[in-house]
């Protein structure tokens, strides 16, 4: 008698179409996945760059020159990232922002995320 120490080819074909079944149908939900990481990562990080520059207007009670608000004259505004007071600079993973400041009242920022979806909206408005 002969012993089989092996699979058939039949047997490897269909291992080799599961795999591939479950590869297509995981792709589309780790890219999804993915977005949603990178857009918290961005809301975090302006929630602590909002938090940052608030604070420093109640403290002083002025606008900071640090803190670039000209997106709607400046044709060299940096859409995609913010500078902190410290200045490191902090680069958006999937979207642009614009901050805008108000005499009297404070700061405000908004960030819309690549793909224009209504989820990835945050808008941090002065309280």
């Amino acid at each position: 008698m002969r012993k089989n120490r092996g699979f058939t080819l039949a047997e490897l074909l269909i291992v080799v179409a599961i795999i591939s079944a479950l590869v297509a149908i995981s792709i589309p939900i780790f890219s999804s996945q993915l977005h949603k990481a990178k857009v918290a990562t961005d809301w975090a990080n302006l929630r602590s760059y909002y938090a940052e520059i608030q604070a420093d207007y109640i403290t002083t009670g002025e606008y900071n020159p640090k803190v670039k608000v000209d997106w709607s004259t400046d044709k060299s505004y940096d859409w995609t990232s913010v500078t902190l007071l410290n200045g490191q600079k902090i680069k958006m993973k999937t979207g642009i922002c614009a901050v805008s400041f108000t005499d009297g009242v404070g700061y405000s920022i908004e960030y819309q995320c690549d793909k224009y979806d209504e989820k990835c909206h945050l808008s941090l408005p002065v309280k």
